[in-house]
């Protein structure tokens, strides 16, 4: 399954450009899009996307910023889904 993960930190910003850049080249990604995280450290619906995926599964961010907030938890999380056996 291919997942394609958005999120917006402000009213300001708008998820469409993210949405767009994903299906431009992933059509079938299922679409997980969370809004307004600003400086939260929860996103519900990233979260439960962790706790459901599967190896084989990939999940696309239309920038790494997307994926966490600062270099440290980005790669904490790219090696923990790699070694789960997700792209």
């Amino acid at each position: 399954m291919i997942y394609g993960y958005a999120r917006i930190s402000t009213m300001k910003q708008s998820l469409k450009r993210q949405v767009d850049n994903i299906t431009k080249n992933y059509k079938d990604a299922y679409i997980i899009s969370e809004a307004y995280t600003g400086t939260k450290i929860e996103r519900p619906a990233f979260s439960k996307l962790l706790r459901n995926i599967q190896p084989g599964d990939t999940i696309v961010f239309d920038e790494v910023s997307r994926m966490s907030r600062n270099a440290e938890e980005g790669f904490k999380l790219y090696r923990e889904l790699y070694e789960k056996g997700v792209n």
